[in-house]
């Protein structure tokens, strides 16, 4: 813990040395739990973006009308505009119930909180801010790891075990690694930085202290179709933490 009953206790980020007791340190980390993470500090909530609502609202209310011009009765355009707005929805309610938790200890995703990912395994040099049109042409992230489905998204890099890689757009894959990345969405995304630098401060991994904005200054990823090469760092078992000054 980063508090023992009063001072911060520093602890440092991990780091793999090559020896195996490193290699079993890296391993325990994985098999961490919901309940080795501690309380929760904050929770954010992965409700899409603005404009992805849009892009299912508006052309749903434009054929809507094309069928009304088409056809008198209005019971098509009902239809229509019955479905789209029953995709729109299914996309708020389940950004709505899939949380994510900043706790004492580390992240905790999902509605069943069955995915976590320790502060010591997390490198503030790899936390990045972009939006989620394209990111998964740029950033191969497994499909449980992925919170939130538009908008604005911390992409950040930590520990990774047991999920489903779909990898469906083709992204840079640097290959196996016990570190992957999560697409963290939501409506927050300056509040969910400032809370995991606050909580990884907290329990002594001062390396996280200026994470917040170094992000916002140093970390902003544009994502585009086109993809000429990757725009993060990806991180191998034996890579070290880059820090918070690393640049994009």
């Amino acid at each position: 813990m980063g508090r023992l009953g009063g001072p911060l206790v520093s602890r440092a980020l991990f780091r793999h040395d090559g020896s195996p007791a490193a290699q079993a340190h890296l391993e325990a980390l994985t098999r961490l739990t919901r309940a080795d993470m501690g309380a929760e500090r904050a929770v954010f909530r992965a409700l899409p973006g603005w404009g992805l609502l849009l892009w299912i609202l508006v052309p749903t209310l434009l054929i809507a009308v094309a069928a009304l011009a088409i056809a008198p009765s209005p019971i098509g355009a009902v239809v229509i505009l019955a479905v789209g707005t029953l995709v729109a929805l299914a996309f708020v309610v389940g950004g709505w119930f899939d949380r994510i938790r900043v706790c004492d200890q580390g992240l905790v995703l999902g509605l069943r909180a069955t995915v976590v990912v320790p502060w010591e395994s997390v490198d503030p040099g790899r936390v990045y801010l972009t939006r989620g049109a394209f990111v998964a042409r740029h950033v191969a992230a497994a499909v449980g790891a992925t919170r939130g489905s538009s908008g604005r998204m911390v992409v950040l890099n930590g520990t990774q075990r047991g999920l489903f890689m779909l990898n469906a757009a083709g992204a840079h894959d640097g290959g196996p690694s016990p570190f992957g990345w999560y697409l963290l969405g939501g409506h927050h995304p300056s509040r969910l930085l400032a809370a995991i630098e606050a909580a990884m401060v907290a329990a002594g991994f001062t390396e996280a202290h200026g994470l917040a904005p170094s992000t916002e200054q140093l970390r902003r990823i544009r994502t585009t179709y086109r993809v000429d090469g990757p725009l993060v760092t990806e991180r191998g078992a034996l890579d070290p933490p880059l820090g918070v000054d690393h640049p994009a």
